[in-house]
């Protein structure tokens, strides 16, 4: 009777050391998939995430609204001073517009990997220059009648959009190869304007 006395206080003991064990265990893992969930929280991953999306889309459409809007003003004169037709004028405004949007891509991806603030001489400076030739180029042609002066801003473009490429691709290539359209399109224009003379 004294060894199944002793044979029960030991199976009992075992039973709540291995219920000690399971606790444990249970704990951990609780602890651990505690720390796995998705974070929802203003400063957790979803709020970077909304911001960068923001900050994207207001790159993106400040760039292509300018754009638009340098178009549209200079083509409100009352007589066009330039010998081209409307179909071309469009086209060069939808490819400028475009252009526009899609190096405004290519500087906010250099500007999220933080190359605008780190190399703000390789891409920050060039990405102005371009973005105000690109916007200096239908008042001067399209209002004033000014096709040499049009000229000289596509070079200037070509050379601002191919520095842009340069200084974008040091941060991020792909920002680099997004930036190269810029610079065919400012051929392209220069083209165009020639054209027009």
């Amino acid at each position: 009777m004294a060894a199944t006395a002793q044979e029960g206080l030991t199976r009992r003991g075992v039973d709540a050391g291995m219920d000690d064990v399971v606790r444990d265990n249970a704990a951990a893992a609780g602890a651990a998939s505690r720390d796995t969930k998705p974070k929802n929280k203003p400063g957790g991953a979803g709020g970077r995430s909304r911001r960068g999306l923001r900050s994207l889309a207001a790159a993106v459409s400040l760039s292509a609204a300018l754009t638009a809007l340098s178009f549209f003003f200079a083509a409100s004169s009352s007589a066009p001073k330039v010998n081209a037709s409307a179909s071309t004028v469009a086209v060069v405004r939808a490819g400028s517009v475009a252009a526009e949007t899609v190096l405004a891509l290519a500087a906010w991806m250099a500007w999220a990997e933080g190359g605008l603030h780190a190399r703000p001489g390789a891409t920050l400076l060039p990405y102005a220059a371009q973005l105000s030739c690109a916007l200096a180029w239908a008042p001067l042609v399209l209002r004033c009648g000014a096709a040499r002066a049009g000229l000289a801003c596509c070079a200037a473009m070509a050379a601002a959009a191919a520095s842009c490429a340069r200084g974008f691709g040091a941060v991020n290539p792909v920002a680099g190869d997004l930036a190269k359209p810029g610079v065919a399109w400012a051929v392209l224009l220069a083209v165009v304007n020639y054209k027009m003379l």
